[in-house]
């Protein structure tokens, strides 16, 4: 298999020396990648000459979860400091088309629906708001009972809600936001019975049929996205667990590969764990069918939605081929 054979290609540091890369993302057609870190600096590479290509500030708010619009020369990024307004950049020339204003506290969670000018955040003032790049006004607003992860189905008609504290994951059609939930996956595996396992993502698959669960636990956890029963447990890594508030912002350390066959995983002993999840299961738990030396941490990872490239990253970014 090739994902068996990968390898770190190229490693930058273009962040400041010692401070961490809090997310990135891949633009849709895979050739560029944006970084955002705790030296309130976004990073932009162009992956497919492998070259860093452009560093912007925002010294004065700070920046995570940077994501590219589907014009890649613009993205939406969370601001970290002063408020907690979401700005919508424009990279090519490096000022602000919009922002917009709403959340009272930080946010945590924030994507692009993969069909339209859609996209949704979540922050810790326990609310879920979906806005489109044309309106500075959130275009619906939802209660939740604590801060959730976010994430679209791959058709942008459904998003993901989850829910740490109550083990949950609700969705939502985006055409009725205001509706009710029209599901809702109680996770009975992930409910401790004092402190709740700390969640790291959800996502869905590429053809719609699974959801990732990423924790800082002993397993990640695959569901069926229509059930959601638990299919399998994704064991084998090794992870710190985290008690009370997360030690640094993250945009997820586990990802599924374009296909949905494979689940790779970062690992507190430097190596990037995949699972086959076509490999036969026991006891309900996958063993990972490779290990990857990644060298260095990895708190984040992403796959390349058009190529067979990984991106890993902690205080550098290491790009995998």
């Amino acid at each position: 298999e090739i994902v068996c054979s990968f390898q770190p290609s190229k490693t930058f540091r273009n962040h400041k020396e010692g401070t961490r890369i809090t997310s990135f993302d891949f633009d849709d057609a895979g050739a560029l990648l944006l970084t955002c870190g705790e030296d309130e600096s976004l990073q932009l590479y162009d992956v497919k000459s492998g070259k860093h290509s452009k560093t912007l500030y925002s010294k004065k708010y700070g920046a995570h979860l940077a994501r590219f619009t589907h014009n890649s020369t613009d993205c939406v990024y969370a601001s970290t400091k002063d408020n907690d307004t979401i700005r919508y950049l424009s990279l090519h020339d490096n000022h602000y088309i919009r922002y917009f204003k709403g959340h009272k506290k930080k946010v945590v969670g924030l994507e692009m629906s993969p069909s339209d000018d859609q996209f949704i955040s979540s922050a810790l003032d326990n609310s879920v708001r979906l806005w489109d790049l044309r309106s500075a006004n959130a275009q619906g607003l939802l209660t939740i009972p604590a801060p959730a992860f976010v994430a679209f189905d791959p058709a942008g008609v459904v998003f993901g809600v989850g829910c740490e504290q109550t083990a949950e994951i609700l969705l939502y059609d985006l055409r009725n936001y205001d509706s009710e939930p029209f599901a809702v996956f109680k996770i009975d595996a992930l409910r401790g019975s004092n402190q709740p396992v700390p969640w790291t993502k959800i996502e869905f698959s590429n053809d719609g049929k699974n959801m990732l669960v990423g924790t800082r636990g002993p397993a990640h956890y695959l569901l069926d996205a229509f059930s959601g029963d638990v299919l399998m447990r994704f064991t084998g890594h090794t992870y710190q667990a985290m008690i009370g508030e997360r030690q640094h912002m993250s945009s997820g350390d586990v990802c599924f590969s374009p296909d949905g066959r494979f689940v790779l995983s970062g690992s507190d002993d430097k190596k990037i764990y995949i699972w086959d999840i076509q490999s036969p299961v026991r006891d309900g738990a996958q063993r990972p069918v490779v290990a990857l030396e990644s060298k260095t941490p990895v708190t984040n990872l992403a796959f390349n939605p058009r190529s067979l490239m990984l991106a890993s990253a902690d205080k550098e970014l290491v790009c995998i081929i």
